[in-house]
């Protein structure tokens, strides 16, 4: 059994589900590192309609990141 395809089209089943929600456990990095993982393993292998439908969920993670992109500063600002 080819366990590389096993998880990528698993995880890609589930990503693209209606109901699916990231579970805090997920940062935005690794939620993006995730779906650009996917783009190039679905690329490489030429499957271009999944990489159809995960091209929108990484455009919105990254509208979300940038819209996310305070600093913010935690602790005790004495000198």
């Amino acid at each position: 059994m080819n366990y590389e395809k096993k998880v990528m089209q698993d995880t890609y089943e589930i990503l693209i589900k209606e109901d699916f929600e990231w579970t805090n456990e997920f940062s935005n990095s690794m939620k993006l590192k995730m779906i650009e993982l996917l783009l190039e393993y679905f690329t490489d292998i030429e499957h271009y309609e999944k990489c159809a439908k995960l091209k929108p969920i990484l455009n919105k993670l990254e509208n979300t990141n940038e819209n996310n992109s305070e600093i913010i500063i935690t602790g005790s600002n004495k000198t």
